[in-house]
């Protein structure tokens, strides 16, 4: 049986409808959760001094309707990072300074994580931030009432480094969403005008609180979203970027911001993200570096569902996850994370995905998947597709076998020339497209004794591919021996491809 494995234009289109199902456009703001328990009781994962034998086990006289929201478990209950976020909302709506101060600055000093290795200051500075407990709509009454809450809190407690650091993330929030989400020439003049002063007035608050003795992460992060806002140049925003990470190189917000500023469609250059994720990742080194890894393409607004990603290494985001349970425990985030790059990341890799979803069962997070529809949908898909998934993934091992044989080396570089032959006929029956083409693909041919083609895969899709497919689906009809006879039968070859070595040669 002919067995025709050409991931074309099917794949793009399901790939196309899943994004628009998920709203066809993602903000740069990220939404970001996790899980603690009260200071002074058991958190699921920190680091930092011991607690004493006798350290008061509630420091921050946390009442216990907030205790209780403060101590969900993220590693099995996905809504625990919410929880989480929506008590440190309620808590600010009912003025609790004294409270939310102790707080910050127990995560803060302590270095305290969660459970995959979310630091727990920065999921407090998100729910300090919002207007509304997650997922109500804000109105512009809710956004005001939280600046003048904020503002309160700052006359009260005028050296409290965390009650200017959240008014200021409050004023940028302000910011965008006076700017609104759409392209930049939908923004009005006025919502240009107001989006510059509330992010200048968060810059004068942020100066204003670099004087305190008290230092936190989270001022950098702020600062951060103050250049992305003013457009500094990427020589400033770099070394913005080099003083926070002196400050605290494992806050891995810190390149996450600056690698989606890197981005070709803000301020980079095509693979300025790529450089500087692997730049950084190898500067930290080892498990952790992966981790810092992982979490910079976990964020949203800098891998989504959409075209313009940025290439990186899917191998070491893996291993970048794998690294972030051993180090820091199971977090349903990051799963929920993990599963969603494994099913829309670059080549995309259903059989990890499947493995995820599993573990997952029904605690799907709705930032990641915005509904349980396409949640499910997604699951299906993955389930549908893993078993085809896995023969290719024998088909790939068997080549890589093959090219390790003696004659194998040798052959794969005969048979390669005359695929590319083969592949520049279909380049020049339609060239112009080609040039519009980027990146590398792959290519999988199972030979018959005598030179036949049995079955191929093309990791690839657009017109030329659809020529070479039927090419190669007809020299296997007609029993045709394009190709020299391979040292054994059923022999599978692999080649990795680059559509810039195919461009068209101008007529003369």
């Amino acid at each position: 049986m002919l067995m025709l494995l050409v991931l074309a234009w099917g794949g793009l289109l399901y790939k196309h409808a899943v994004w628009k199902a998920l709203g066809g456009h993602v903000t740069h703001a990220e939404v970001k959760y996790a899980s603690a328990r009260v200071p002074g009781n058991a958190s699921p994962v920190q680091t930092g001094r011991a607690a004493e034998p006798n350290a008061n086990p509630n420091p921050c006289n946390i009442d216990e309707e907030d205790a209780d929201g403060l101590s969900g478990d993220s590693s099995v209950d996905v809504h625990a990072l919410d929880n989480f976020k929506n008590t440190a909302t309620r808590m600010l709506k009912e003025e609790k300074f004294e409270q939310l101060d102790c707080l910050a600055d127990h995560a803060r000093s302590g270095k305290e994580r969660l459970p995959g290795g979310l630091w727990k200051v920065q999921i407090l500075y998100e729910g300090m931030r919002q207007p509304v407990p997650y997922p109500m709509h804000a109105t512009p009454e809710d956004r005001t009432g939280l600046l003048q809450r904020q503002q309160r809190w700052v006359k009260a407690r005028p050296e409290s480094i965390t009650a200017r650091v959240a008014l200021a993330l409050a004023y940028l929030d302000y910011a965008y969403d006076a700017r609104g989400s759409g392209y930049a020439n939908t923004v009005s003049e006025s919502g240009w005008k107001l989006f510059g002063e509330r992010t200048a007035e968060a810059e004068r608050i942020l100066k204003e609180a670099s004087t305190l003795s008290t230092k936190c992460p989270e001022w950098y992060v702020a600062m951060q979203m103050v250049a992305e806002n003013q457009s500094w140049s990427v020589t400033e925003a770099r070394a913005l970027f080099e003083e926070a990470y002196k400050f605290e190189p494992e806050y891995y917000v810190y390149a996450r911001d600056l690698a989606s500023y890197l981005l070709p469609k803000w301020s980079g250059q095509t693979g300025d993200t790529e450089k500087f994720v692997q730049e950084i990742a190898d500067r930290m080194g080892g498990d952790k570096g992966d981790v810092l890894y992982f979490q910079v393409a976990a964020a949203n607004y800098v891998i989504c569902g959409c075209d313009d990603n940025p290439h990186l290494s899917w191998e070491r985001i893996k291993r970048g996850f794998e690294a972030s349970e051993k180090l820091y425990g199971v977090s349903m985030h990051n799963l929920n994370r993990v599963a969603y790059l494994a099913s829309y990341f670059d080549e995309r890799d259903p059989i990890y995905a499947d493995k995820i979803l599993t573990r997952i069962g029904d605690q799907w997070e709705e930032e990641t998947w915005t509904s349980k529809e396409n949640f499910e949908r997604n699951r299906q898909w993955v389930s549908a597709v893993a078993p085809a998934y896995a023969q290719i993934v024998a088909w790939e091992v068997t080549a890589a076998a093959n090219e390790k044989t003696p004659d194998g080396a040798r052959y794969k570089a005969v048979f390669e020339k005359k695929y590319r032959e083969v592949l520049q006929e279909c380049v020049r029956s339609d060239g112009e497209s080609v040039t519009e083409w980027k990146g590398k693909f792959k290519t999988l041919t199972d030979l018959g004794a005598k030179g036949t083609v049995e079955a191929f895969r093309i990791q690839s899709a657009g017109p030329v591919v659809s020529c070479l497919a039927n090419k190669l689906h007809a020299f296997r009809l007609e029993n045709a021996t394009p190709f020299p006879a391979p040292p054994q039968a059923d022999y599978w070859i692999e080649l990795h491809l680059n559509w810039a070595e195919f461009a068209p040669v101008p007529a003369k």
